[in-house]
């Protein structure tokens, strides 16, 4: 899997390919997969959007993406959105997300969903908020940073 990272300084750079790579490994994303990481400190501040992947919409199987992450939250928070994202690359690489965006028709395991549907009750983001977390907690320990302060950082 070829991932890059720009907009964040070295140690940062390093915790997210080490992230991406431990999500693409947990959510079995195939190795020809590239994903793009660019941090920004712009991005939609005024929705409250801590990041997003983009993708070509023309197939339904994408193996080229980009995510963008809010990088003015704390470290955790920027660690946990990305494992959010990468539930987000998993399911559209799989096929299991098909959002055509040109026809507005999003699919879910090949069901329509309603386009009016509230954000917290579409499948994909109870999928990844679901997963967020634990992927976190669970890179953290395996990658022997449990233990640093920033990993341990309460919430709000």
């Amino acid at each position: 899997m070829l991932v890059t990272v720009s907009g964040a300084n070295k140690k940062v750079t390093d915790l997210t390919e080490s992230l991406i790579h431990y999500c693409a490994n947990k959510l079995k994303i195939k190795d020809s997969v590239t994903i793009d990481v660019e941090f920004s400190k712009t991005l939609y501040k005024e929705d409250g959007i801590l990041g997003e992947v983009d993708f070509d919409d023309s197939n339904h199987r994408p193996k080229e993406f980009t995510i963008t992450v809010d990088s003015t939250g704390s470290k955790r928070k920027i660690m946990e959105t990305i494992a959010h994202e990468m539930v987000h690359v998993k399911q559209y690489s799989k096929g299991e997300l098909i959002d055509m965006s040109r026809s507005g028709q999003t699919k879910w395991q090949n069901v329509p969903v309603n386009k009016q549907t509230n954000y917290w009750d579409q499948p994909w983001e109870i999928e990844a908020h679901g997963k967020e977390l634990g992927l976190f907690i669970r890179w953290a320990e395996d990658s022997e940073l449990s233990s640093q302060s920033w990993t341990q950082e309460e919430l709000k």
